[in-house]
């Protein structure tokens, strides 16, 4: 009877694994702060959004994401993470840059256009569902009061809850 009771209860327990994450949300900051919210389609594969506020304006960012782990004998929470996407926005301002000058005119909004990369590390608490990372988001983007602008680095940290 007892031996019954065991096999029962392992029973319940052989489709327990460790729990995976689908989403998570959090903050990230770096050229300005953005709220983000990031959607997994598996383990390696997952959409992000994010909206935020920089120089005087506000941008909307949507990326496709791609993580690999990064050694997984050291840790397997650490995560090579790499993308792309694009980014639409709008500005306040009172100036503009062409071929190397500034031409200075009344305030006034301008929007903004762009394609995005992203690779960084992704580390996740063992014990917590939180998520550390830090990554370059290079970016190329069409403006009024720029014409085009080419940030090639663009260093992001995030805090996130998994969820």
């Amino acid at each position: 009877m007892k031996l019954l009771g065991i096999l029962c209860f392992l029973g319940l327990f052989a489709g327990v694994h460790a729990q995976y994450y689908t989403r998570d949300a959090g903050m990230r900051g770096g050229d300005g702060t953005f709220f983000s919210y990031r959607q997994f389609f598996d383990e390696e594969n997952a959409v992000e959004g994010m909206v935020g506020f920089s120089e005087r304006g506000m941008r909307f960012i949507g990326l496709k994401e791609y993580l690999k782990p990064l050694s997984v004998k050291r840790s397997e929470n650490l995560k090579f993470i790499y993308g792309y996407g694009i980014h639409a926005g709008v500005a306040y301002t009172n100036h503009y840059k062409a071929f190397g000058r500034e031409y200075y005119h009344d305030w006034m909004w301008t929007p903004r256009f762009g394609v995005d990369g992203l690779a960084g590390i992704d580390y996740m608490a063992s014990e917590l569902p939180l998520l550390f990372s830090v990554a370059n988001q290079p970016y190329f983007e069409y403006s009024v009061d720029r014409f085009f602008r080419l940030r090639v680095i663009n260093i992001v940290f995030a805090v996130k809850y998994r969820f």
